[in-house]
């Protein structure tokens, strides 16, 4: 498969971006604890880079099974669409339930989300672009990064 070194860096980058996760849980915020929105921004780091992981290696496995790179992306987009739909829905349950949506760190951290599946969907249907899967799961990492940014900045406030 070509390309698939793009995937396993983004794999890497997912597995290191969750290893900072650590950092958070050796600081305290003001008030001394952190907030229940706040501790779902801490497991959606941990959450958000372990799924990118698991999908950038998606299309590689599917590739070894199919011998076509076109339909090895094209089912990878697929597939990760339907997870993301399920991860979205659980993730907004969890942010309405903490009344994160009141602030607008809540709806940032939402957003990024919707589009990486937006760009999965439309890729499952009409590109099967190696590409485009590369730049959603690079979206949808960005939500461990803001979530992580988001953290670092309540804490040394």
């Amino acid at each position: 498969m070509l390309d698939e070194a793009l995937l396993i860096g983004i794999a890497s980058i997912g597995v290191a971006v969750a290893g900072f996760t650590a950092v958070t849980a050796a600081l305290t915020p003001p008030g001394g604890s952190w907030s229940v929105a706040q501790r779902i921004r801490q497991r959606a780091i941990v959450s958000t880079s372990f799924n990118v992981v698991f999908e950038a290696l998606a299309p590689i496995i599917v590739f070894a099974w199919l011998d076509d790179v076109r339909a090895s992306v094209t089912l990878a987009s697929a597939a990760t669409a339907l997870y993301v739909t399920w991860v979205i829905v659980a993730r907004a349950r969890q942010l309405v339930r903490a009344g994160a949506f009141r602030t607008w760190g809540g709806r940032l951290l939402f957003v990024p989300g919707i589009v990486a599946w937006i760009l999965f969907a439309t890729n499952a249907l009409a590109f099967g672009s190696l590409a485009l899967y590369a730049l959603a799961l690079c979206v949808q990492l960005s939500v461990s990064v803001l979530s992580f940014y988001q953290l670092i900045a309540v804490a040394s406030s």
